[in-house]
């Protein structure tokens, strides 16, 4: 393993150009500080900068460019940079779709950022490893490196270290050590302890099998054995095994590690291991309340459509009135077999938001069935058989099933709900937090979305810890001023951060990730022995989990109601600590509940959490491709069946946007002199890209309009969009907005460490304050909104418009990158949403904005053409 600060491009072709050893990954490690051996410049631009930073950049149009920046006197003659501010540029039309990547490139050198890291893993034998450190060793006496070798100076100059891949890794990074010793029983000395075993992927077949035998022999030498076949998908880069030790053994590398001598397990100590990780987890919260009986009207006719949302969960009750003949079951492992009556609790919750919402609020249900396939069970080993997966199954091969089953079918059954375009997964694993690299089960997501051309909504996962606000409870609670209560509480779970990480496969690239909203439609409530530590309904819930996402990228992207969480107060007003209410009573979201009781079949309770907040945009989802389908009728178009997807993806994206009241909220508890350069994006880890306003979505006014496009764009393509602007528009000084989205599906390089293939960009053929109606950014960083597979940006300004006559528009690109590839062959689904708004009291003429149909963007409402870079 090799451990560098900075950045070295193709260090993959060294690595396999080198006899012994094999390329296996890579990925980023953030926060390494600055020091007297390893920094980088920031004070400089280069003649070669740009070609360095941006791929495809010629030397002589990084030249250019470093002219340019000459020319406005942003750097002297030497390079280096003389001015606070960053320039708008006005560049040559062969420059201008470079805009956005020189700005970021500016930016990131202007900011003085903390040294990126990567950590380079590659496995070697005994050849490989000798000539790795002899040219480790000639670099460092200052010596030539052989014909072949040069490009191992690259990063031998940023090496921090060079080490063998160990327990560091395996063990400790996944929490194992201590999930072990919680495990040890000196009650039950001889039971078995399962686990599962993690390799590094080897592109070759038969070494892969060379490694299965060798786990395999290493676990019956240890007196342990496998729990079944071995996994291997490679399209995610996943080899993987269920295993099982004496606790013996366990116990007695314990007791080697406390006492720092070396282990005799070779198991541990085998090279081809990357990672020992827990098995068999319980993934929701099981409780034994019952709940109340509730009337649920007739509702008129029971859906007809084909199902546009499928449900991966645990069982639910069929047989409930909120659920009877609203779901299509298919249950191909029988697990309803294993539930008893009371249990199918999770299952039953879920359904009954993404059909109704919450049952206060008395939503209409979906017109469309929802596609239900159970991949959970009850686990008989825990006294409230809550349900999980159980020690010998993996999820990613369940997962993988359920989906091809659904939308391929599999041996001689065909596909068994094909129309699906948004499966909900409101479960998630909370033993493996995101770090660093996105987990198989993110992988196999971001996998199956692009094969299958499906949208997945992923909840961020809760957070069931205390929260320490600081301060003793009897002093917290005389708290006159809500403000400050608030301001304690953010403050408390502001350090709580490295323990609400996301919980897998929250990180993953196309999936939508959904945050809680501490908001309900419950109504009033008694507290009780309970109080509310946020009570605001802008903010976020309490027991969210945060970001950032993969490579910083924004996750989660928006934020839904989930409920308000209560905490209960504690027996001593000298505590701090305050724990979680679980009751299932107000405030929270009501939904259907399965009972133990027979023949009670109408039962509610109230829950709250990301998993409710998933299901409610699942079902907003749902409802959106319902006023698409509306559309395409109305307008007699079709929009490809391969493109619906990406669609809904963007335009539940495009309705979100920061609360006025939580952004104050945030600024005046966690803005600081250190971190003020970059709050949008400590912002965007709390907010995401914000709450969303579904209504927003699915209706325009006479002051608000909406166009949409979608699309399948190739790399070095272009496709520009003209949007015509009002004349009553013109020269104008009234407040507006625009609110663009751009959202896609990529493929997935597993072996590389920016995972995403394909990067998409949307950006205006000139800056946006330079176009006609002089906007401005908001609440996103706009570097971050180009990390992950959406990219949503909020502008408005109140400058006085630019005069312009009846041709006056807008004109926007959407450009084509490749990204974890040399060259992306693949045509990359896209959809596009660009909503314009403006003060009620302007008089835009109807027909104007408010009568450009949503979906007529694709056709008439905009003019679109395709071009390709050179």
């Amino acid at each position: 393993m090799i451990e560098i600060a900075g950045s070295v491009d193709d260090f993959q072709g060294a690595v396999e150009k080198t006899n012994g050893l094999e390329w296996l990954g890579e990925w980023e490690i953030e926060d390494i500080e600055p020091n007297d051996d390893f920094y980088e410049p920031t004070t400089k631009i280069g003649a070669d900068f740009f070609k360095n930073k941006i791929n495809g950049v010629t030397k002589k149009q990084s030249k250019e460019i470093q002219e340019i920046l000459k020319a406005y006197k942003f750097i002297d003659d030497d390079g280096k940079i003389i001015s606070d501010g960053i320039p708008e540029l006005s560049l040559p039309d062969h420059l201008a779709h470079l805009r956005r990547d020189i700005d970021q490139a500016i930016e990131r050198r202007a900011k003085n950022k903390q040294l990126t890291g990567r950590l380079f893993l590659s496995f070697t034998n005994e050849q490989g490893m000798k000539e790795l450190l002899s040219l480790w060793k000639k670099w460092k006496k200052g010596e030539k490196l052989p014909r072949g070798k040069t490009k191992w100076r690259d990063v031998f100059k940023q090496t921090l270290k060079i080490r063998r891949w160990g327990m560091e890794e395996t063990l400790y990074e996944t929490g194992m050590i201590d999930h072990w010793r919680d495990l040890i029983d000196p009650i039950q000395p001889d039971r078995k302890i399962r686990f599962q075993i993690e390799l590094f992927y080897r592109q070759n077949a038969e070494r892969r099998k060379n490694n299965e035998t060798t786990v395999g022999a290493l676990l019956r030498e240890t007196g342990g054995q496998s729990l079944g076949s071995f996994i291997d998908m490679p399209d995610i880069a996943f080899h993987a095994v269920k295993a099982e030790l004496p606790e013996g053994k366990i116990r007695h590398l314990l007791n080697a590690l406390d006492s720092s001598s070396d282990s005799d397990l070779g198991l541990f100590k085998f090279p081809g291991v990357m990672y020992f990780r827990p098995t068999g987890q319980s993934l929701v919260i099981s409780n034994d309340e019952s709940g109340a009986a509730a009337e649920f009207p007739d509702s008129g006719d029971m859906p007809r459509l084909p199902p546009m949302a499928a449900i991966l969960d645990g069982v639910p009750n069929l047989q409930h009135e909120a659920l009877k003949d609203r779901i299509l079951f298919d249950d191909p492992d029988n697990l309803a077999a294993e539930y008893q009556p009371g249990e199918r609790k999770h299952g039953t919750a879920m359904a009954s938001l993404v059909i109704h919402g919450e049952l206060d609020g008395q939503p209409d249900p979906l017109s469309s069935q929802v596609y239900f396939i159970p991949v959970m069970q009850p686990d008989p080993e825990t006294s409230d058989r809550s349900a999980h997966f159980p020690d010998d199954v993996f999820f990613e091969d369940r997962i993988a099933r359920a989906v091809r089953r659904m939308l391929e079918g599999e041996s001689n059954t065909p596909a068994q709900a094909p129309t699906v375009k948004i499966i909900n997964l409101s479960i998630g694993d909370p033993k493996r937090p995101f770090i660093h690299t996105p987990s198989p089960w993110a992988r196999l997501l971001d996998w199956l979305s692009w094969k299958y051309r499906v949208l997945f909504c992923v909840s961020a996962g809760n957070f069931n810890g205390d929260i320490d606000v600081g301060v003793p409870h009897g002093e917290f609670s005389k708290l006159p001023d809500k403000r400050k209560k608030i301001d304690i509480s953010l403050k408390s779970i502001a350090k709580q951060l490295s323990q609400r990480r996301l919980s897998s496969p929250a990180e993953s690239l196309n999936s939508l990730t959904i945050g809680a909203l501490h908001t309900d439609e419950s109504g009033d409530y008694e507290s009780g022995n309970r109080i509310d530590l946020l009570p605001d309904e802008a903010l976020f819930s309490p027991v969210s989990r945060f970001g950032h996402g993969f490579r910083r990228s924004i996750k989660p992207e928006i934020l839904f109601p989930g409920g308000r969480q209560l905490y209960r107060i504690p027996f001593r007003n000298s505590d701090k600590h305050l724990s979680l209410d679980s009751a299932l009573r107000r405030p929270g979201q009501q939904v259907a509940w399965d009972s133990k009781e027979e023949g009670a079949l109408s039962q509610v309770v109230y829950t709250r959490g990301t998993s409710n907040a998933t299901a409610l945009a699942t079902r907003n989802g749902v409802r959106i491709h319902e006023v698409l389908t509306k559309l395409q009728e109305e307008h007699d178009e079709k929009i490809p069946e391969n493109l619906i997807a990406v669609l809904i993806k963007t335009l539940l994206v495009h309705g979100a946007r920061h609360d006025a009241q939580a952004e104050t909220a945030l600024i005046d508890s966690l803005k600081t002199s250190k971190n003020s350069r970059r709050f949008k994006e400590v912002m965007a880890r709390y907010l995401g890209y914000g709450m969303v306003d579904i209504e927003r979505v699915l209706g325009c006014t006479e002051q608000r309009g909406t166009v949409i496009g979608c699309g399948e764009i190739k790399e070095k393509e272009i496709h520009e969009y003209r949007f015509p602007l009002p004349i009553e528009l013109s020269g104008i000084s009234d407040w507006r907005r625009m609110v663009v989205t751009l959202a896609w599906f990529s493929p997935i390089n597993p072996r590389h460490r920016n995972l995403r293939e394909a990067k998409l960009e949307l950006e205006p053929a000139e800056t946006w304050d330079r176009m006609p109606l002089k906007l401005k950014r908001k609440d996103s960083d706009n570097d971050q909104v180009l990390r992950g597979t959406v990219q949503h940006e909020i502008l408005e300004s109140k400058k006085q418009v630019a005069k312009y006559q009846e041709d006056g528009h807008i004109l926007l690109r959407v450009i084509g990158k490749a990204d974890a590839t040399e060259r992306l062959d693949d045509k990359i689904p896209y959809g596009l949403a660009v909503t314009l708004e403006v003060e009620e009291r302007v008089d835009i003429l109807p027909g104007i904005i408010s009568n450009i149909p949503v979906y007529e963007g694709i056709r008439a409402g905009i003019k679109s053409k395709v071009a390709t870079e050179t």
